[in-house]
């Protein structure tokens, strides 16, 4: 211990820190793509090994007469596919219920409200798939009511901004500014909308 320095308070001497050894945390670009492409490929890869055990243990339950195998296998895969399906159609549902219920709130909806949109109060016709205009219409209704902020209304800048008088549209003559009533009038103008010299 003798050969170790004392802190700062009793020697007077600071005592070196060790530097952080901390790694690099970001990759580059092209490292990054090399990872993605062998990625691919050892998917590629395992699919077609996957795809090839499958028809080897058919092929084999064909042979032994297994009919009943095949079957199972046969049935697991369809049952598969259709959660897959079911679930692709669930994500679809609702994407249009959502899509539904932003448009009836009128303005712009900022992402992180999506979560507060219940769209199971939306109603589906199940023939048809079409969304109902009533059930969408109550729930933008109960959503303004509950949370006002979470629309925001667009300001049409263009619709608002002043066409000009006989300079045409979004221009305006320096003389026809300069007789303009107040200020508030002339400040709605820019630089580059007032003809000057005319």
């Amino acid at each position: 211990m003798t050969d170790q320095k004392a802190p700062v308070e009793q020697s007077g001497e600071p005592v070196a820190q060790p530097e952080n050894q901390e790694t690099k945390s970001t990759i580059a670009y092209e490292t990054h793509r090399k990872l993605l492409d062998e990625k691919k490929k050892l998917q590629a890869q395992l699919e077609s090994f996957l795809a090839k055990e499958k028809e080897r243990e058919e092929t084999d339950a064909r042979k032994r007469g297994d009919y009943e195998a095949l079957l199972k296998a046969r049935e697991e895969e369809l049952a598969r596919e259709r959660a897959q399906r079911q679930e692709l159609d669930e994500r679809i549902t609702r994407g249009m219920k959502l899509t539904s219920v932003i448009e009836a709130l009128g303005g712009q909806v900022d992402q992180k409200w999506y979560k507060l949109i219940d769209t199971d109060e939306v109603a589906v016709n199940p023939e048809t798939g079409e969304i109902d205009k009533m059930t969408v219409a109550r729930v933008a209704e109960s959503l303004k009511k509950q949370w006002p902020e979470m629309v925001q209304k667009v300001t049409k800048f263009p619709a608002q901004a002043p066409q000009g008088l006989n300079g045409g549209p979004g221009k305006i003559t320096e003389s026809e500014w300069k007789t303009l009533k107040n200020s508030a009038e002339m400040n709605k103008w820019r630089r580059d909308q007032i003809i000057w010299g005319q």
